[in-house]
């Protein structure tokens, strides 16, 4: 086979390897824009759902925010989408002029092969090239050739409708393209726009809660109340559950390391609630994260740091809080002024649900994934679905992280 039929061939067996490897690509990337247009729009009916009850909260800002990060990732995606239009245009445009060299340069072959076949159009023709042969062994050798070239040119005549083919299918691809980084463009700018707004929203809504920074204050220092409140009854509740271990100078009840001896049952419970670390689904069916877990400055207020035992999930009204992972309810506990929380229990670990308004389980349920466990409470600053993950170890509890835990 010559150099150029096998640089051809090579050509469009490549080029058949790397379409699905793009596409591949491209379905990722459409994938990571329809999550962040999903999450763009709930955390703009959450805004909306503000301002309808006219009302300017710290939450509002905190939505603000994740709408702005969400429509930055946004615009990043669309530069990713739009440096891969960009890039697969300049490499159709370079495969087409490839392609079309190759295919003048195969005609040109071709039409080599069809003029030598037009002198040796006959049998007496070819029998006279056969018998001119100076040795049978020479004979022979034309023979073959003569069937070679009938080969090639059949191959030679598929490979130029081929290359013809695939010619007119990047060109329409191209035209394509080119269609999408319109649109896209397009859809960049008007979401720049969108950025824009946002931006004015949150400076605005910004100005007007800094003329309220007594009110803010008060009740900073109520929600650090809460959070104290709610941290003593969960120590408290995961506690009582358990024994403490007994030493040789230790009394029955004295303080000591905690049992953390399991069922056989609660040793499986655990180790699947492990292998599903970033797999879980979200306490609420549609929600932002407002506030993440750990140290955090306020918002609002110069100075004020926030420390966060887990995640606030900002929601619709009347939103139903949902079962991380199947388990059993511990504890159901009532926090004065800041509503009800539900304990889950997984193995050494303990889900923890509050700002209920209401609750729908008791103590020692079973409760499956997703199963609904009280209803959140609107307050001042809106519905927020507060969660929280423990961990029993020997030597205490330890405040973990839901946020890595979480489906995304």
């Amino acid at each position: 086979m010559k150099p150029l039929l096998v640089r051809t061939c090579v050509g469009l067996l490549l080029l058949l390897i790397t379409l699905p490897l793009q596409a591949q690509g491209r379905k990722d990337l459409e994938k990571k824009r329809a999550s962040l247009d999903k999450q763009i729009k709930t955390t703009t009916a959450l805004i909306e759902q503000a301002k309808k009850e006219q009302r300017v909260t710290q939450e509002q800002l905190q939505l603000l925010e994740s709408q702005i990060q969400a429509r930055e990732q946004l615009i990043h995606t669309m530069n990713s989408e739009l440096h891969r239009v960009e890039q697969r245009i300049t490499e159709d445009v370079d495969l087409v002029a490839s392609l079309e060299n190759d295919l003048v340069r195969l005609k040109e072959e071709y039409g080599r092969m069809l003029l030598f076949a037009y002198r040796n159009r006959s049998a007496y023709d070819r029998m006279s090239y056969l018998f001119a042969s100076t040795s049978f062994q020479q004979a022979y050798k034309r023979s073959r050739y003569l069937a070679q070239i009938a080969e090639q040119r059949t191959r030679q005549a598929a490979l130029i409708s081929e290359t013809r083919a695939t010619i007119d299918q990047r060109l329409s691809d191209l035209q394509a393209q080119r269609t999408e980084k319109s649109q896209l463009v397009n859809q960049q700018q008007a979401e720049r726009q969108r950025l824009n707004k946002d931006r004015n929203g949150q400076q605005s809504a910004l100005s007007g809660l800094k003329k309220e920074e007594g009110r803010l204050r008060e009740t900073q220092k109520k929600q650090e109340n809460q959070r104290r409140d709610l941290d003593a009854a969960i120590r408290k509740a995961i506690e009582a559950e358990l024994k403490p271990k007994t030493s040789a100078g230790n009394k029955p009840g004295a303080s000591g390391k905690l049992d953390l001896t399991l069922t056989p049952e609660a040793k499986e419970l655990n180790a699947d609630f492990e292998k599903n670390k970033g797999k879980l689904p979200w306490p609420v069916e549609k929600g932002v994260i407002t506030s993440r877990f750990g140290k955090q400055p306020h918002p609002v207020l110069p100075g004020i740091v926030i420390e966060n035992n887990g995640i606030d999930i900002t929601t619709e009204k009347n939103a139903t809080v949902r079962a991380l992972f199947r388990g059993e309810v511990s504890s159901v506990i009532v926090i004065p002024g800041a509503g009800k929380a539900v304990i889950l229990s997984h193995g050494v670990y303990r889900t923890v649900y509050s700002n209920l308004r209401e609750v729908s389980v008791e103590k020692g349920q079973k409760a499956e994934t997703k199963a609904g466990l009280g209803t959140v409470l609107a307050g001042d600053n809106g519905s927020v679905a507060h969660v929280e993950l423990w961990k029993i170890t020997a030597d205490g509890l330890v405040k973990v992280d839901p946020g890595p835990w979480l489906f995304r």
